[in-house]
């Protein structure tokens, strides 16, 4: 079924912060728009384009370093390498039940396990040394989208997967997983999905909107929903029997996230996005600092919401009254 929507003009999306220490990037800038919401915007000191958190850190992918921020308040640090791996151009990092932060890009994939910094590439393991996205899986397994396959990291060693092994391309852009630990990857020519040890291709010929050209993905536990954001403009949605397409949406679509009110969240290079089952909205109130762009998003296990800006990460507390 496909429902053509007008195209949404989003403005900025704008969270009120503290004039207290306000840009510094060492102290978080924390008020609350209302007495049960609070906001904090920890920044970085330039745009952040990816983060995770773990164990109340906040690593932040920088434009030339990785910043690890404390969220107790802490001096935050400054990363030009992980291990031996350069720092510039990292676009993925990810955090895994056992501790560990994953950062990829340009030069491989580091793996940071307290202390110790272990650094793939393609001669020890990668499929291509450029990495684009990164999730880590409740069993434990790390799974690596790279230009050249998708990898994935169980134990001690690498299984790789190409077309050879049924995926549709080899440049993966975007990876999610669902309710039953399934991974779904999004390649340039459509969506994969791992049944068992085969796999299975949606795309324009079988439900798709016309262009199978994928960027972002995001999945529905609550509602057994895939999202995804599909060429320059298109957001295609999957319930595991057929395909709903929304088109001319919002263009710039780089991220989507599900809160845990079954709400789909879509960062755009303009802002903000949002679509509550009904109606597409654009950014909530209130305003005070302009957000140009949003890179990343995530809701924790509290229901929390994250989003990397242009200004650093912000955090909304839950419960959010929007």
């Amino acid at each position: 079924m496909k429902r053509h929507l007008m195209p949404v003009l989003v403005a900025a999306i704008a969270l009120t912060v503290s004039s207290q220490n306000q840009g510094s990037g060492t102290h978080p800038d924390t008020t609350g728009a209302t007495t049960a919401t609070h906001y904090r915007l920890y920044g970085s000191g330039s745009p952040v384009v990816a983060f995770a958190v773990q164990a109340e850190v906040i690593w932040c992918a920088a434009e030339s370093s990785i910043v690890s921020i404390p969220m107790n308040g802490e001096k935050k640090t400054i990363y030009p390498t992980i291990g031996s791996m350069s720092a510039l151009g990292i676009v993925t990092i990810a955090a895994d039940r056992q501790g560990r932060v994953w950062f990829g890009g340009p030069h491989g994939l580091a793996v940071k396990s307290g202390t110790k910094i272990n650094v793939y590439t393609a001669k020890t393991g990668l499929s291509n040394d450029r990495v684009s996205s990164i999730v880590a899986a409740d069993d434990g397994s790390i799974w690596v989208g790279t230009d050249s396959g998708l990898d994935v990291f169980a134990g001690e060693t690498w299984k790789q997967y190409t077309v050879k092994d049924g995926l549709v391309s080899d440049k993966i852009q975007a990876l999610a997983i669902d309710d039953k630990g399934k991974v779904w990857v999004g390649t340039d020519k459509g969506i994969c999905v791992l049944n068992g040890t085969a796999w299975k291709t949606y795309s324009s010929q079988n439900g798709m909107s016309e262009n199978d050209d994928t960027r972002a993905l995001a999945y529905d536990r609550i509602k057994g929903v895939l999202w995804a954001a599909v060429g320059d403009k298109d957001v295609n949605t999957f319930d595991g029997q057929k395909w709903n397409t929304y088109m001319d949406t919002q263009p710039g679509i780089r991220t989507i996230m599900v809160d845990s009110q079954s709400r789909i969240w879509f960062g755009t290079e303009k802002g903000i996005l949002k679509f509550n089952g009904d109606d597409w909205m654009p950014d909530p109130a209130p305003f005070g600092v302009p957000i140009g762009q949003v890179f990343q998003m995530h809701s924790d296990e509290k229901g929390n919401l994250w989003f990397a800006t242009d200004r650093g990460v912000i955090q909304i507390m839950n419960p959010y009254p929007f």
